[in-house]
């Protein structure tokens, strides 16, 4: 898709994606890009109105998608958390010296607006279509739910990283207030939290299997509960997440919850849709599908990749009986604990390691082949994003895969309920949400530790190697402390924010870069 330079804040064509009625499960998802259309035409009935919204979508899974989900959401999230390691070319992260020139995060800033860009102008075009009888009522109410939901969430993850940015929600014009200034961090959740509660009234909390994954009830909860536990108002926080109660479950099986086979399952509130039907997974098929997975797994097993290593801190950091131990972070030793990921099938395995069946040894710890440890690699990996077994490494045809990603959960609110009731200051109700999310991982005893400190423990036990850690880190106000505290790493002044993209400054003379950089 051409993208005009001054995009970066949101002048956008409508782009959408034709609607695919296969009966498979996310088909709405299976989509041919179409630019400049006309948007009467792109609103004139049912089928195209659904489709143009699912262009909105196809921020997360378009052109560059299999770099996106890893650079640029994945990066953040573990390697800021320091739980996680790069081991390529970026290992800035873990000295919060993230340069502005870092190009994901050019991408991130880029295609969200993007989105946000086509979010704008289907809210503008829907009303006009539904009371002119092109779009039916009811349909042209949820997909302007979905359009609110998905712009909020879209923010949410601009904010998360950079702090404060341009909040635009009217499709540009060409002019001169194409080039925004930042609004304020508290703005933007501001701005969330009100895309958030219009969505709810006009979203359904469940959908059939051809629709499944789309944006619910559910998340616009979830994120609403979340925007306001950035501005502080705790009360509002509260009685978004209660209104999930009833609607929304745990996994009764820790290791369920990112099975390649439970897409979209009962615990998830929104994940990323990938297509693993697709026949080539090789270089160049980086549309729906995402690489990640051999981003993430030992390089013995792919004859390459493992440049994300977790590590034996984190490995170690798990009390006794805790069942999220073997289902997030695999060591010398031992072995997969998902019964569809054989790692002495592997044909790398078969022809050069003797068909073993663990993650290397304790006496050879994976570290890459012919490698030792100072390659960066620890011997330890993150399980949530190997599990797959369709994709079998980095040199390999089947590179690539189709794993959806679960960006919110029912378990990432429970423990945001936790710390919602703490800073209200009734730790009793805070302990009932956090025993929930310890008794599901089949810890009965209540935390020994401050409230403070059982919180920040149970995002980092329930959440390392997905995609919201940092995130909820930094928005408790204590991750600076918690870095310190559990890493000695001391936080340079400003840089739990990442740097606004310099591609962003240069076209836009009124964005402001962050302090510290």
């Amino acid at each position: 898709m051409k993208k005009n330079n001054k995009i970066y804040i949101a002048k956008i064509f409508v782009s959408f994606a034709v609607l695919i009625s296969s009966g498979c499960s996310e088909s709405f998802l299976k989509d041919e890009k179409t630019d400049g259309i006309d948007g009467d035409i792109v609103f004139s009935n049912d089928n195209t109105a659904t489709a143009a919204i699912s262009g909105v979508y196809d921020t997360f899974q378009g052109e560059k998608s299999a770099e996106y989900d890893t650079k640029a959401l994945f990066y953040p999230a573990n390697f800021l958390s320091q739980d996680l390691l790069n081991v390529g070319a970026d290992t800035f992260f873990q000295k919060y010296e993230i340069p502005s020139t870092f190009g994901p995060f050019n991408a991130l800033w880029e295609s969200h607006y993007i989105g946000i860009g086509r979010a704008n102008s289907a809210l503008e075009k829907l009303p006009a279509a539904i009371e002119g009888g092109k779009v039916s009522t009811d349909l042209g109410n949820r997909l302007q739910g979905e359009c609110l939901a998905v712009r909020g969430i879209l923010y949410t993850i601009l904010a998360s990283n950079f702090g404060g940015v341009p909040v635009v929600i009217k499709p540009a014009t060409g002019g001169s207030e194409d080039y925004a200034p930042r609004n304020t961090q508290d703005e933007v959740f501001t701005q969330i939290a009100k895309d958030m509660e219009e969505a709810i009234p006009k979203l359904p909390w469940t959908y059939d299997a051809i629709n499944k994954g789309r944006t619910t009830k559910g998340t616009a909860y979830a994120y609403l509960g979340n925007a306001y536990m950035w501005l502080k108002q705790y009360d509002k926080a509260a009685a978004a997440y209660e209104a999930l109660e009833g609607h929304a479950t745990l996994e009764a099986n820790f290791l369920d919850i990112h099975a390649a086979i439970n897409r979209n399952g009962k615990e998830s509130l929104f994940e990323l849709q990938f297509n693993d039907a697709v026949g080539d997974l090789s270089w160049g098929r980086d549309d729906n599908v995402t690489f990640l997975q051999s981003f993430c797994m030992p390089a013995e097993i792919g004859k390459g990749g493992g440049y994300a290593a977790s590590t034996k801190g984190l490995h170690d950091s798990f009390e006794a009986g805790d069942s999220r131990k073997v289902a997030t972070v695999i060591g010398p030793g031992e072995t997969h604990p998902d019964p569809l990921i054989k790692i002495s099938e592997y044909d790398n395995i078969i022809e050069n390691y003797g068909g073993m069946n663990t993650c290397g040894t304790v006496d050879a710890p994976w570290y890459g082949p012919g490698e030792t440890a100072s390659s960066g690699r620890t011997g330890y990996y993150n399980v949530k994003t190997w599990r797959d077994p369709k994709v079998k490494g980095w040199s390999y045809p089947n590179l690539f895969g189709g794993q959806n990603l679960i960006i919110m959960r029912y378990g990432e609110v429970l423990l945001s309920q936790a710390e919602c009731y703490h800073k209200l200051g009734n730790d009793t109700k805070a302990m009932t949400y956090l025993m929930k999310i310890r008794n599901r991982a089949g810890l009965i005893t209540l935390p020994t530790v401050a409230m403070d400190d059982a919180i920040l423990n149970e995002y980092r036990h329930e959440l390392a190697g997905e995609f919201s850690l940092w995130y909820v880190l930094r928005r408790s106000g204590n991750h600076i402390k918690y870095i310190k505290d559990r890493f000695n790493i001391t936080i340079p002044a400003g840089h739990d924010l990442v740097p606004i993209p310099q591609n962003a400054l240069d076209v836009n003379k009124n964005l402001a870069q962050n302090p510290g950089y």
